[in-house]
């Protein structure tokens, strides 16, 4: 197996374990020696998610052929997750509307279809927040400076979505399509408009 890190191929220490886990984490290791976070991992020509990272992790090395790994700055990458998680906010809470509409209108299998999706797709937006709060917890992402150099203070996240989502779901499983229309109107997509205000304080956007 090779590994290329940024197009220069690297010779792995003898003592590397040959699992595919252990060279992305021998990758991250040189990555952060030079101040860079590894970014974009590419198996053979296919790039793989960070999902299938873990699934894939012990696959033993000698199976694989190439492994190309990208790397950015912690500052980038943090902007890339916010960025993200900003668009995607705007796309479930376009979901969310249309999926009341329909609700109300009473078009109960139009909204169940797109519900899937929005759910989904807030699954995946908590997954990059919850990268995002990691990655400042340990250091890795900078948060903002202020013009005098200080740092920025943030606004806390908001605290009620997972009451919220439990209400949510809780009215989906009763088949109460109205409560689950007010809720999408009333408190969902509101909630929304909170997380991404964080995001965008965060990101620098004021």
């Amino acid at each position: 197996m090779r590994l290329v890190i940024d197009g220069n191929e690297v010779r792995l220490d003898a003592s590397t374990p040959e699992t595919l886990g252990a060279v992305v984490a021998e990758a991250g290791r040189l990555a952060a020696a030079r101040g860079r976070v590894a970014h974009r991992i590419e198996v053979d020509g296919r790039e793989i998610s960070t999902r299938e990272e873990r699934e894939m992790s012990s696959r033993p090395a000698a199976e694989l052929g190439l492994v190309r790994v990208q790397t950015t700055t912690p500052a980038a990458l943090l902007r890339e997750a916010l960025d993200g998680a900003l668009d995607l906010s705007a796309a479930i809470r376009r979901d969310a509307k249309e999926v009341s509409s329909s609700l109300r209108s009473g078009d109960v299998p139009s909204a169940k279809s797109l519900y899937v999706s929005c759910i989904e797709s807030l699954g995946t937006f908590f997954q990059l927040a919850g990268a995002v709060f990691n990655g400042v917890r340990s250091g890795a992402f900078p948060l903002p400076v202020a013009a005098d150099g200080e740092k920025e203070e943030l606004p806390g996240p908001p605290g009620s979505t997972a009451d919220i989502l439990q209400r949510l779901l809780a009215a989906q499983k009763e088949e109460d399509w109205r409560r689950m229309a007010e809720l999408l109107d009333r408190e969902v997509t509101p909630n929304l408009e909170e997380w991404s205000a964080f995001f965008s304080a965060m990101r620098g956007r004021g």
